[in-house]
């Protein structure tokens, strides 16, 4: 009876444990199936996603995707894949190195100044990473016109270099290790002064704009702007063009290769692509220039207001397609003419004092006005409201954007004033 109980166990047992391999067969057969198949689909996944992968990013490379302006010269392009901003460093050599995204905030005003010489007034100016690039005009030819400038400390700007290099300059713009600057003379319009040494710039060229006839006095310069490879020269009304475009690809050896009549002064310029804008002291207060051919600008839009008579085109500014021009006021101020034009949304209003310069950004518009005790004036880049404004203790003339800063040619012996922005 004891053996046969034992027996029957041990049946027992041996059935009990050829379930439990079949239930543990099973399910591993599940499982590797289900892993198999798992993988399989984790493979052609990975396979798809990897082929979409290489075509995102080709597209990506191509440009191929839905794009959206940062700044004048950078791009950010996104698929369903990625986000990837490109910039063109080539067209924005030359542009100011505002901060696209800057907003009026709290700031600090600081007009210490410099010390540019008694009689000396500066012109206009540009500055780049906390480094002030300053022009001037004196009434005493010895007296130095060119001015490199430390601001790290705005409390304490630093004259660091200066030259002298002959009759006054009127204006200014810098690309890369080079000044380009207009000079207030008839013997020479262009000036190119190297600066990669800021402790010791050197004039390495000059230009003459070419004569109508030989005993044609040659104009002054009052505009520039530098744009890939060119320099764009406005002058004061003459008997010859007043626009001169100049290829600076040998800085030492500039050419005059074309130039656009406009028979009246170029306060301004602005290049975008194949575009000249330009800002004009006549009824065409804003010339439109196909610049495509160098050798052969052609006017293809103009841009007139009412007050044309007594009221001339000064500044210009572009942001993201949006372009503003600015105009002085004409002497007495009259409500319906208007002296900023917002293009991009087909605004305008009236700034008594005029406008002698423009900072278009995202959503503010920094606005350079001789408007007493609100020289400098900020605005709602959609409705054109008024923000706020701020007294400059001074009728500055240019004002140049360095990151979350403002810099003002002050027009006078101080040189400069500074306006630190803080968001």
């Amino acid at each position: 009876m004891k053996s046969r109980i034992t027996y029957r166990n041990s049946e027992g047992f041996l059935m009990v444990e050829m379930m439990i391999a079949f239930s543990i067969f099973t399910i591993l057969t599940i499982t590797l199936f289900t892993l198999s198949s798992s993988m399989l689909d984790l493979k052609s996944w990975s396979i798809d996603r990897l082929s979409k992968m290489k075509q995102y990013s080709h597209e990506i490379n191509e440009g191929i995707g839905s794009s959206t302006s940062y700044g004048n010269y950078t791009k950010v392009i996104s698929n369903n894949m990625f986000d990837i901003s490109k910039s063109n460093y080539i067209e924005s050599w030359g542009s100011d190195n505002c901060n696209p995204r800057l907003e009026f905030g709290d700031y600090r005003y600081i007009d210490t100044g410099i010390d540019i010489g008694n009689t000396n007034e500066s012109t206009d100016i540009e500055a780049r990473n906390d480094y002030v690039y300053l022009t001037a005009d004196s009434s005493i030819s010895s007296t130095h016109d060119f001015f490199i400038v430390n601001a790290s400390d705005h409390s304490n700007p630093v004259v660091i270099s200066s030259i002298n290099t002959g009759p006054g300059l009127s204006s200014i713009d810098i690309a890369g290790p080079y000044a380009f600057v207009g000079v207030m003379s008839s013997i020479n319009q262009l000036q190119v002064i190297d600066i990669s040494n800021r402790l010791d710039p050197k004039l390495i060229s000059q230009v003459k704009v070419p004569l109508p006839t030989a005993s044609t006095t040659a104009p002054f310069t009052v505009s520039i702007k530098y744009h890939n490879g060119y320099v764009y020269l406005g002058t004061t009304k003459w008997s010859g063009k007043e626009l001169h475009i100049i290829d600076v690809s040998n800085i030492y050896s500039p050419t005059v290769i074309g130039g656009f009549e406009t028979n009246t002064q170029i306060n301004d310029i602005y290049v975008v692509n194949d575009i000249a804008y330009l800002a004009t002291s006549d009824e065409m207060q804003m010339r439109v220039v196909d610049i495509k051919n160098k050798s052969n600008p052609i006017l293809t839009d103009s841009f007139s207001s009412s007050g044309w008579h007594t009221q001339a085109g000064k500044a210009l500014s572009y942001f993201e397609g949006v372009l503003s021009l600015g105009r002085t006021v004409g002497g007495f101020n009259v409500n319906t003419n208007h002296e900023l034009f917002v293009f991009g949304y087909n605004r305008s209003i009236d700034i008594p004092g005029g406008v002698y310069g423009i900072v278009n950004g995202l959503n503010d518009i920094f606005v350079l006005t001789h408007s007493s005790d609100k020289e400098l004036q900020i605005y709602d880049a959609d409705s054109l409201e008024k923000k706020a404004y701020i007294s400059l203790s001074n009728q500055s003339f240019k004002m140049s954007c360095d990151g979350n800063n403002m810099f003002f040619a002050s027009g006078n012996s101080k040189g400069i004033s500074i306006l630190e922005i803080y968001e």
